[in-house]
């Protein structure tokens, strides 16, 4: 496809969503009821969770954040959750166990790499070394909102 076809095309796609009945329109009065959150990783106190495993975390109205910190040798236990778990590894290297098509498996992931867990699909950690971890989960992870550890984070220790 030439540069001339990439433009056509693409005209002919804004021509069609720009006229489109069913588009969707974002005014201020459509985002009005939405609370606009402002947060700095760097400001916020770590709080240790279990050896080697400190956290900071912020969460949204459908949605959290969470960066951790892992010492090597690191271990966060076997778990599942009702939340979709996107975890970006931001440096280090982890080692994590998880169901892949249905069969028990071990997958390592690096630093500049993305493994995304569905919800309720168990998986278990250990840091291979110094690791910062970036953590998505969606909805809120209810389990977190109260200052009692899960049980699984409990076993970390």
């Amino acid at each position: 496809m030439n540069f001339k076809s990439i433009i056509a095309a693409v005209a002919v796609t804004v021509f069609f969503a720009s006229n489109t009945a069913n588009a969707q329109v974002n005014t201020i009065d459509s985002v009005a009821t939405s609370k606009v959150q402002h947060f700095n990783f760097d400001d916020m106190e770590s709080e240790t969770i279990g050896k080697g495993i400190k956290r900071k975390w912020f969460h949204g109205e459908k949605g959290q954040m969470t960066i951790f910190d892992l010492e090597k040798d690191a271990h966060i236990p076997w778990h599942q959750h009702p939340n979709e778990q996107i975890t970006y590894i931001m440096s280090g290297k982890v080692k994590i166990k998880t169901i892949i098509d249905g069969k028990e498996e071990l997958v390592i992931v690096s630093g500049g790499e993305v493994i995304v867990f569905p919800e309720n699909v168990p998986h278990e950690f250990w840091a291979l070394e110094k690791t910062v971890d970036l953590d998505v989960h969606v909805p809120v992870r209810q389990d977190w909102l109260s200052k009692e550890l899960p049980e699984y984070l409990k076993k970390s220790e």
